[in-house]
């Protein structure tokens, strides 16, 4: 299987042209949602591919790994042709997310993978034990390599570390400095800001969203509803995806028609999230009579289910940070280690010999060069 078969959001120079011109930058730092990247891993040729080359070699097979060297390549390549310094930051997580099943045990409940075009057991094993010895390569490899730096968070949704990392300055920014992200996530839009674009791709469209976009993009309709409202709009229309269940009956259409109203009562979002870390009401305060039912329904099923507090907690990147910001728990006190460790120390890399020689003792034959452009 080549290299880059199983990363196929590879943007075209005119899009990089286009993301670099925004703010005239000289440097980029590219935000790479790992799994999010790599969905053709589960189509059925790859699958297949993945298994038989494990079956037939003594190493397991290392094209997750290939395909982002390559990926890595292609940008850092980019990158000299244009003069742009490039920095790259790869997250994903591992296992369930804590922080989201105490919340709500029904997250994500209906993610799962299927029986993977008929693999029996010991087959279906393999595939994932594969690929989990992929994304342990690419923790402990990349996390060595010059400008490169990988997030593995165990058992804590990953989507919210662009969003920590750039909120609470872990890593540069400024004039001549951009940031973007690569995910087809929608929530990712929190991250967006006037250097931070998101380049989105799902088949042959290929789009960049900028700021200022959000909700407009959201419910597929002209708002000038600030992007910040996003977790506020989530939490009240749900999220399908993510199994987050929200108001009954109160759609994209709906939520429009009582927005101003709804806001009034719940204050900015900075308000919001102070009153759901601290436990408090969200309304400052709810009118003796409720005209219109759908706003009703929305104070309904906070009064009596908590809803919106439960869904901020969930979908938003800020109350996800807070809970990292102040950890209750060692779990989260590890996880903010991790991102520490990475970001707040001297990075320590390997030569582009060294580095060649560890991984042909973890049977890791990389296309020729591949490796060496990311020294450059």
């Amino acid at each position: 299987m080549h290299p880059s078969s199983l990363i196929s959001y590879y943007p075209t120079y005119a899009i990089l042209d286009e993301i670099v011109s925004i703010g005239s930058f000289k440097e980029l730092n590219i935000f790479i949602d790992l799994k999010n990247v790599l969905q053709t891993t589960y189509m059925k040729h790859a699958i297949e591919n993945i298994v038989e080359s494990s079956k037939s070699s003594r190493y397991k097979d290392t094209s997750v790994f290939s395909s982002l060297i390559s990926f890595l390549s292609f940008h850092k390549i980019y990158g000299v042709k244009r003069g742009v310094e490039t920095n790259f930051i790869v997250f994903f997580e591992s296992g369930h997310s804590y922080y989201h099943k105490n919340i709500d045990k029904n997250y994500k409940v209906s993610r799962k993978i299927d029986d993977l075009y008929g693999l029996d057991k010991k087959d279906k094993d393999l595939f994932f034990e594969t690929l989990q010895a992929n994304f342990k390569l690419v923790d402990k490899a990349c996390n060595r390599l010059p400008r490169v730096s990988v997030v593995q968070l165990p058992n804590l949704e990953a989507d919210f570390v662009p969003y920590y990392l750039l909120k609470r300055n872990l890593i540069k920014r400024g004039e001549g400095i951009g940031n973007v992200i690569y995910s087809n996530d929608h929530d990712l839009w929190q991250c967006l800001d006037h250097d931070v674009l998101i380049f989105s791709k799902a088949g042959k469209t290929k789009k960049i969203v900028k700021q200022g976009t959000v909700l407009s993009r959201l419910f597929r309709k002209e708002t000038d509803i600030p992007d910040e409202y996003l977790p506020l709009a989530m939490s009240v229309i749900g999220d399908v995806g993510d199994d987050v269940t929200g108001v009954s009956g109160v759609g994209p259409a709906r939520f429009l028609q009582i927005f101003e109203q709804l806001t009034s009562m719940t204050g900015t979002m900075n308000q919001l999230y102070d009153n759901v870390e601290n436990k408090r009401d969200i309304f400052s305060f709810i009118p003796e009579s409720i005209q219109n039912k759908h706003l009703r329904n929305v104070v309904n099923a906070e009064v009596s289910e908590n809803t919106i507090s439960k869904n901020i907690k969930l979908v938003s990147f800020e109350m996800i940070s807070r809970a990292l910001d102040n950890p209750g728990s060692t779990d989260m006190i590890d996880k903010r280690k991790i991102i520490e460790n990475i970001f707040l120390h001297e990075k320590q890399t390997s030569t582009a010999d060294g580095m060649k020689k560890a991984l042909e003792m973890a049977g890791v034959f990389l296309e020729e060069a591949s490796l060496d452009f990311l020294y450059i």
